[in-house]
């Protein structure tokens, strides 16, 4: 491990010594703001799995108002684009070089990347799933997007939707597995 970090030290130009002080200073600094590193390091790394899989930062207002703009100019059209944008984000997690799906990956990564909800829960119980979304920020046309983003999310994964009940800031969705189609 010694030689390891003496390797790192030197393509980032400085001593052994230099890299073990700075990795003190920023346990200090990461303990003034009551965080870990690890805890540091996790959250940058949702913020660069969000950046690859397509998502960007920007003022939680101006989204909402925007959102609202287009759900009352072309209602159909927001709806098949939010619905079209979750088969995409799903994509990446049916679409992979281990060829295996990992529900709980999913799970965790849309959980995260959707702070804005104080409650989100997704859960899957044998070849049901449940969704559970709560926010009083989310407008109206907010909420009905987003629940389109989560349908085609689900659809993509290859759920097909029980229930679906929706109204400003509230989302509850029920799916299960589609039976496969015999050949």
């Amino acid at each position: 491990m010694l030689t390891r970090m003496s390797e790192i030290a030197k393509t980032q130009g400085c001593t052994l010594f230099d890299l073990v002080n700075n990795l003190f200073q920023l346990t200090i600094e990461s303990d003034n703001l009551n965080l870990s590193l690890k805890r540091i390091f996790e959250e940058r790394k949702i913020l660069e799995d969000a950046k690859s899989s397509g998502f960007i930062l920007g003022l939680e207002r101006l989204w909402y108002e925007t959102v609202d703009i287009a759900y009352t100019k072309d209602p159909e059209a927001a709806v098949k684009s939010w619905f079209d944008s979750g088969v995409w984000f799903a994509a990446h997690y049916t679409i992979s070089n281990s060829g295996s799906f990992s529900f709980e990956q999913f799970k965790t990564d849309i959980a995260a990347f959707i702070w804005n909800a104080p409650e989100f829960d997704l859960e899957s119980v044998g070849n049901k799933v449940s969704v559970k979304v709560t926010s009083p920020r989310f407008t109206e046309a907010y909420t009905f997007l987003f629940a389109a983003f989560l349908d085609g999310a689900l659809d993509n994964l290859g759920y097909r939707p029980v229930s679906r009940d929706v109204s400003r800031g509230i989302i509850r969705l029920n799916a299960t597995k589609k039976k496969a189609v015999k050949q």
